[in-house]
């Protein structure tokens, strides 16, 4: 197995994003086979790939080693009109939730496969993603149950700014910020 550093790193964009959809589509639903979450299924998904994916500015990284893929992650800058923070509780001041567009990058989605979990493959993909983007902050939800997952991200400099339940069905989440 190539180490983190051998890794290949590839980034795609919006014009891109239907040649790597399956290749997204098939490591989500290899790291969550099993799982018994009701948005983990393969549709539910498909249907989160091909929302953020016709963002405007739309950016993925995904590892290869050799010609297999290892993770991705994605994102896009939220938007002047975004719901992102309007659930978040406590309520957040205004000046922090005002977005122009090319404020803050919302890292959606970052998942490793199994063999490469715990070699330090996710946070070189996070770091690749991040070094091309301009914003002035990253935010991202994780799984308020996830504390192991939560921690992580706290390693990695972002700290939780609220709780929230973005939409009907999804779990309670934490809301997470790093500059």
């Amino acid at each position: 197995m190539t180490t983190p550093a051998q890794l290949a790193l590839r980034h795609y964009g919006q014009v891109d994003a239907a040649a790597i959809r399956e290749l997204l589509l098939d490591v989500h639903d290899e790291v969550y086979e099993g799982s018994d979450d009701p948005l983990a299924g393969r549709d539910a998904f498909a249907r989160f790939v091909d929302s953020w994916s016709a963002r405007p500015g739309f950016a993925c990284v995904v590892a290869y080693d050799g010609e297999q893929p290892v993770g991705y992650a994605y994102g896009a800058p939220l938007s002047p009109t975004t719901t992102w923070w309007a659930k978040v509780t406590p309520a957040l001041p205004e000046g922090f939730t005002a977005e122009t567009g090319t404020r803050t990058f919302a890292l959606s989605e970052l998942m490793v496969r199994e063999p490469w979990r715990g070699t330090g493959t996710s946070l070189r993909i996070h770091d690749v993603l991040l070094a091309s983007r301009g914003e002035e902050r990253v935010t991202l939800l994780v799984h308020k149950a996830h504390s192991k997952v939560r921690a992580l991200y706290e390693g990695w400099a972002y700290r939780m700014v609220g709780e929230a339940v973005p939409f009907e069905g999804a779990p309670e989440l934490c809301v997470m910020v790093r500059p």
